[in-house]
């Protein structure tokens, strides 16, 4: 039995500049024009930003990769993975970087962007007992 192996998010900078300006705008205009609607709208943002995305890690456990991504998490048996691929897929997804890992279920797919991707991608592959002629 394989012990778990835990890949944080990879986290791009742009996407934290842009968040951080969105609750900066907030907080400046609030305190520039004693709104505290703004503050508030500002406060109730940065919470749900990190309520969605603190902490963002991928875990390989024995028999299946769980996704969290703050609030959300997701389990993803290694028998329903049909191909794994390196992406740079924009969809909504549990993941801080357009850096992505395309893991293709029987149904549908999964986006997330670990840290170390090709560690990852090796790792998941071994895990799903993909061969060369199944990767996509």
């Amino acid at each position: 039995m394989a012990a778990a192996e835990v890949y944080p998010s990879r986290v791009d900078a742009w996407l934290v500049a842009v968040l951080a300006l969105a609750v900066g705008l907030c907080v400046w205009q609030g305190l520039a024009m004693g709104s505290v609607l703004s503050l508030a709208i500002g406060a109730a943002t940065l919470a749900a930003v990190l309520a969605l995305t603190v902490p963002c890690r991928y875990t390989l456990e024995a028999d299946h990769l769980a996704v969290r991504c703050g609030l959300i998490r997701q389990r993803v048996p290694y028998a329903r993975i049909r191909g794994v691929q390196a992406s740079r897929n924009p969809l909504s997804a549990p993941a801080l970087s357009l850096r992505r890992v395309k893991i293709t279920l029987e149904r549908g797919f999964v986006l997330v962007s670990p840290r170390e991707r090709e560690r990852f991608m090796a790792e998941l592959r071994r895990r799903a007992g993909l061969t060369g002629q199944q990767i996509s």
